[in-house]
């Protein structure tokens, strides 16, 4: 009877490991990939991006969270979504840039993968 019961456990251990892998594969398999980047509102900055190839991926929208609606110049997390259009790597540059002058005060470079079912993952970052 114990022998029957370690079998079971162990063979329902062994399918709960394969099924935890195949659901950790499919987390990492996604159409958009999102990019979040902080800043203070009212600041006369603004992000802005630049796609090194734009056949592989292309930019859908950007969007804002506001930390806290209350406080004028609070932290700002700005979102910005890109797709998969095709197999391949290439960049994305982000940069903090100044409205009133145009200099560049930081600037972020993304390193993105698109897979052949285009599923698009962040594959490293650069500054």
């Amino acid at each position: 009877m114990n022998k029957k019961l370690s079998i079971i456990l162990t063979s329902l251990i062994a399918v709960l490991s394969i099924v935890s892998i195949i659901l950790i594969n499919l987390d990492e398999n996604s159409k958009t990939l999102e990019i979040t980047v902080d800043t203070n509102g009212g600041l006369p900055y603004i992000w802005e991006y630049e796609i090194e190839d734009e056949q592989i991926v292309k930019y859908i929208k950007k969007y804002t969270v506001e930390e806290d609606k209350s406080l004028d110049g609070g932290p700002v997390s700005i979102n910005f979504v890109f797709e998969g259009l095709k197999e391949g790597k290439t960049n994305i540059k982000l940069k903090y840039v100044s409205v009133i002058d145009g200099s560049i005060e930081k600037e972020k470079i993304y390193n993105v993968k698109v897979d052949k079912l285009k599923n698009i993952s962040l594959v490293g970052t650069e500054g």
